[in-house]
């Protein structure tokens, strides 16, 4: 663990604080919270950013689970702005690590989340998913 996190761009554990976290037994269970930013007109939500917290019991973790903003109030900054409002709110609460999760053929969300800060990784990222008759 000493050695892999130099590969990543987040404050260095040392060696004692990487030993005592590993001594440590994870919790059984953990929880997390959602929190919705939106943008509004007079009338109606025109924009969402979906945030979601959790310590799974190495530190609060975050993940920008949605953003959308409507059809009819694109390209004005609604989008930039409610993942800036929340990378703000990661660092208000300590966040030790964020993520958003897009394709790489969807560019205007790629470069959406770049301008907020987020940054590519070298990091492989496999998934498994419940197929049907596997």
């Amino acid at each position: 663990m000493l050695a892999e996190q130099r590969h990543y761009d987040h404050p260095q554990l040392t060696e004692t604080e990487i030993e005592h976290d590993v001594a440590t037994a994870p919790a059984a269970r953990f929880s997390g919270e959602n929190v919705i930013l939106a943008a509004r007109t007079a009338s109606k939500v025109v924009g969402l950013c979906w945030c979601v917290f959790f310590n799974p019991g190495t530190g609060l973790e975050a993940e920008v689970a949605e953003v959308y903003v409507d059809p009819g109030f694109r390209s004005q900054g609604i989008g930039g702005k409610l993942l800036r409002q929340a990378v703000q709110l990661f660092r208000e609460r300590n966040v030790t690590f964020a993520a958003v999760w897009t394709r790489e053929n969807n560019p205007q969300a790629v470069r959406l989340y770049e301008e907020a800060g987020f940054r590519r990784t070298e990091q492989l990222v496999l998934t498994w998913l419940p197929l049907p008759g596997r």
